[in-house]
C-alpha cells in the first residue's frame, strides 16, 4: 500500500460530530473499510491499514472491530492490536483472523464469528453469515435499538432472505473475484435497505450498481462514497 496521509484531524472531527437519534455517520476508507458511528456507539469493519498509525490515537471510542477475512486489504494485525490499545473495542472475526490474534490480545476481547449465531456485544447484536469468496469470509448484520446495518466485505452473493436492514454496505467488484454490481443488486433484493452504500469496486462498477438498483423495483437509494469523506445519513 502507498504511504498514508495523516488522517488524525479527520478522525477527531468524525468522533466529535454531534449526531441526532437515527443518524448514522460513516467514513469510507477504501476496499471494504468502514468506520461507522451512531449516537451511542462506534464500529469499524475491515480497516486493514487504511488509516495509518498516526490516526489511531484520535479514536475516542470504538465498541466493535469486525473483520470479514484475512486478506491484506481487509485485515492488518498491527493495526488491530493498536486499535485495541487505544479503545475498548471487542473484535469479532472469523477463525483464521482470530487464530492470528489469539496470542496477542486478551481472549475476553475477541469472539470467533459463528455463522447464524447472534452475538450480544457492547450493546450491539451481531449476526455473522457465511459469504462467498476464494477464502472463507464472514459477512455481518449489526443491530442496536432502531439501527440495522449490513456489511458484505467483498463477498459474492449469499442469500440473506428474511433479514431486512436499513443501511447496507455492499461490494461491487475489483479487486475481488467474487463481488460485482449484479451480486450487490441481489443483496439489495434480499435486504431491502433504505440506503445502500457502494464499496470495494471501481467507480464504473459502483455507478453500474446504482443504475441497476434504479432500474429494479426495490426502493433503495444508492450512495457512491468518496474515500476519507464524512457522510451522515438517516436510513
Amino acid at each position: 500500500m502507498p504511504e498514508l496521509q495523516d488522517h488524525s484531524t479527520l478522525i477527531r472531527e468524525f468522533f466529535s460530530q454531534s449526531l441526532m437519534k437515527e443518524q448514522v455517520a460513516f467514513l469510507y476508507l477504501g476496499y471494504s473499510g468502514i468506520i461507522l458511528r451512531i449516537k451511542d456507539g462506534a464500529i469499524a469493519v475491515d480497516p486493514s491499514n487504511l488509516l495509518g498509525d498516526r490516526a489511531l490515537p484520535a479514536f475516542s471510542r470504538l465498541d466493535l472491530l469486525l473483520f470479514t477475512h484475512s486478506h491484506y486489504d481487509h485485515y492488518n494485525r498491527a493495526l488491530a492490536n493498536k486499535l485495541l490499545e487505544n479503545t475498548n473495542a471487542h473484535i469479532v472475526a472469523p477463525k483464521q483472523v482470530a487464530e492470528d490474534l489469539k496470542d496477542r490480545i486478551s481472549l475476553d476481547r475477541m469472539t470467533v464469528a459463528s455463522h447464524g449465531l447472534k452475538l450480544d456485544i457492547n450493546g450491539f447484536r451481531v449476526t455473522p453469515f457465511e459469504g462467498v469468496h476464494p477464502r472463507p469470509i464472514t459477512i455481518y448484520k449489526i443491530e442496536k435499538d432502531a439501527y440495522s446495518i449490513f456489511h458484505a466485505g467483498d463477498s459474492g452473493y449469499s442469500p440473506i432472505e428474511g433479514s431486512s436492514v436499513k443501511l447496507a454496505f455492499l461490494p461491487t467488484g475489483r479487486p475481488s473475484p467474487s463481488c460485482s454490481p449484479e451480486n450487490a443488486l441481489k443483496f439489495v433484493r434480499d435486504l431491502k435497505p433504505i440506503i445502500a452504500v457502494a464499496m470495494h469496486g471501481t467507480q464504473l462498477q459502483m455507478i453500474k450498481f446504482r443504475k441497476l438498483v434504479e432500474k429494479d423495483t426495490v426502493e433503495t437509494s444508492v450512495i457512491i462514497p468518496k474515500e476519507y469523506k464524512i457522510e451522515t445519513v438517516v436510513p
